[in-house]
């Protein structure tokens, strides 16, 4: 059987009509639990599963304690990034169908599938053949995250009986800390959309690394975080648009918690001595935005946090981002008869997005009380419009309102200005992970 399925995808590189296939598995659990009528058709998941299986939605393989599988890459290999506009029309490629058949080997999945890779508005990272440069200081690891999950059918391109998943990849890399140094933890790095502010987040590992740190990198969100849904607003939807619209977001967040989680055991069964180490997340822009929600998938993994320029309720974010054009996911149509999309009245947007959070599981809005419970760091840009500050400070609430560094900058200028910033992070990281010799001596 194992044979045939590789033959099997082997024939569907060759035949470009053909993509790969695996029996139905019904609705995901992010569908049951979101829809009232369907929740109780849920019983038949285990009661000790049940109230996780309500929040985290399933992958492919229906496996609770594995969502999906790490690739290890080369990690001298140049790789070029790739943003899909939403016009997207491209086939699947060799290395989907390669990393779909490992999936479903490691899954356990042994009847034949069939798939589709990322869409419209994707992010992903190939190997960088246009112009290929030397990889100067490789990291230690370079890997890949794959899962899958139910997707829509397509009647133009299979048959309606039959079931098929969408693929999505999330890459990695690990670094030791600067030889000689001694091990101080592990930073994992969430970084803004599309791996930005690129030359910032490498500033922060740089440092990290030479400050003591192995840092695990998350290069971008998973691949299909920005990938473009338009949702069209008619006088009466106002639910139905905020159900939708939490769904889909609850959708992306939830991979960026199983990429973390899978990276890390992936880095702690190939470097040795990282188990007793204290773990500390950083996020900044969409990666302190989702940073929340990948603590609470592992909330025992981490003891420290620092949040640069995020906020919460995503849906508010999506419509009054300055960035929204640029990032162009989760759109709201207020205007579905024009090309445009549309100025929503203040009243509607205030409407819609506090029904999306009646909706929404995995937000920051919903995940970040639970952050409390270790030392985390804000820190604030009071005139951001990408992520606009107004959401920050209900972020900044919802995390029971920790230590804050606030700046009367924008959000472009809060990370222009980060690295200087970065001595004194970490210089707050080694009094909560180590102690303040200072407060010890005051007895404060």
């Amino acid at each position: 059987m194992m044979l045939f399925r590789l033959a099997f995808i082997t024939i569907c590189v060759a035949l470009s009509g053909c993509r790969a296939v695996h029996a139905p598995m019904g609705l995901s659990l992010s569908e049951l639990a979101a829809d009232p009528e369907l929740s109780d058709a849920g019983s038949s998941v285990a009661s000790e599963e049940s109230a996780e299986a309500q929040i985290w939605p399933s992958r492919w393989g229906g496996h609770v304690d594995q969502r999906g599988v790490v690739i290890e890459m080369d990690p001298a290999t140049p790789l070029r990034p790739v943003h899909y506009s939403r016009y997207h029309q491209g086939r699947s490629t060799p290395e989907a169908y390669s990393d779909v058949g490992r999936l479903a080997t490691a899954m356990g999945i042994e009847d034949s599938f069939k798939f589709k890779a990322e869409g419209p508005g994707s992010f992903i990272f190939v190997e960088n053949s246009i112009d290929p440069q030397e990889v100067k200081n490789p990291p230690r690891l370079m890997f890949k995250f794959i899962s899958a999950r139910n997707a829509p059918h397509d009647t133009t391109e299979i048959e309606d009986d039959v079931d098929f998943v969408a693929i999505e990849r999330t890459w990695f890399t690990y670094r030791d800390p600067k030889p000689g140094k001694e091990m101080r933890g592990v930073v994992v790095l969430l970084p803004g959309m599309f791996g930005t502010p690129e030359p910032i987040v490498n500033a922060t590992e740089n440092y990290m690394v030479n400050s003591g740190f192995g840092v695990l990198r998350m290069l971008s969100h998973p691949s299909r975080y920005t990938q473009h849904l338009v949702l069209p607003y008619l006088d009466g939807r106002t639910d139905s648009i905020a159900k939708q619209a939490a769904l889909s977001a609850d959708q992306r967040v939830a991979e960026c918690a199983y990429a973390t989680d899978a990276a890390i055991k992936h880095v702690l069964s190939n470097v040795d001595g990282l188990e007793e180490q204290p773990f500390v997340l950083i996020g900044m822009s969409g990666g302190a935005m989702a940073l929340p929600s990948v603590y609470a998938y592992t909330p025992e993994r981490y003891d420290a946090a620092v949040l640069i320029a995020g906020g919460a309720n995503f849906l508010r974010i999506m419509i009054e981002s300055n960035y929204r054009d640029w990032i162009d996911a989760i759109l709201i149509d207020f205007d579905p008869l024009s090309d445009e999309l549309g100025r929503p009245d203040p009243g509607l947007v205030e409407n819609l997005s506090d029904r999306y959070l009646e909706h929404t599981k995995l937000d920051a809005y919903q995940t970040a009380p639970l952050l409390r419970e270790i030392p985390t760091l804000i820190l604030h840009a009071t005139k951001d419009r990408a992520v606009p500050a107004a959401t920050g400070d209900l972020l900044y609430d919802r995390l029971g309102r920790p230590e804050r560094w606030t700046y009367p900058l924008g959000h472009e200028l809060i990370f222009a200005s980060l690295p200087m910033q970065i001595p004194r992070i970490d210089t707050w990281l080694k009094d909560q992970l180590e102690g303040s010799t200072a407060d010890d001596a005051t007895g404060e």
